[in-house]
């Protein structure tokens, strides 16, 4: 993953500038451009994420209503970006990407485990 970028705007000030990270998931190679890697997206309404996750303003809503599509967080193992699908991740108290799980395994519960197990990758 590439460190952030600032949006150039020559209208705004540095302060008002974005960050613009890119994101690319280590298991199926999803690139996106997250505008917000944290717990609580600025452009938002009132959303407070439970872990630090990449985050897109959701290019289908209106402007200014702050929706948003989170994209995915960086592996609590490996540190690697990793998205939230279900092939590529599995969520725990934190997410993790499927191969760290696997490598992991025995230190999740018995049904967290058949989770893992099943996926495909």
């Amino acid at each position: 993953m590439r460190l952030p970028q600032e949006m150039d705007d020559p209208n705004k000030s540095v302060e008002e500038k974005e960050l613009v990270y890119d994101f690319n998931c280590v298991s199926c190679n999803l690139n996106e451009k997250a505008h917000y890697k944290g717990t609580k997206p600025p452009f938002s309404r009132n959303i407070i994420l439970k872990y630090p996750s990449y985050v897109m303003k959701d290019p289908f809503s209106p402007p200014g209503k702050g929706e948003v599509l989170m994209l995915g967080a960086d592996c609590a193992i490996c540190d690697k970006p990793v998205c939230i699908s279900k092939e590529c991740s599995i969520f725990y108290m934190k997410l993790f990407c499927i191969n760290c799980a696997k490598q992991s395994l025995e230190k999740f519960p018995v049904e967290i485990q058949s989770k893992i197990n099943s996926n495909k990758k």
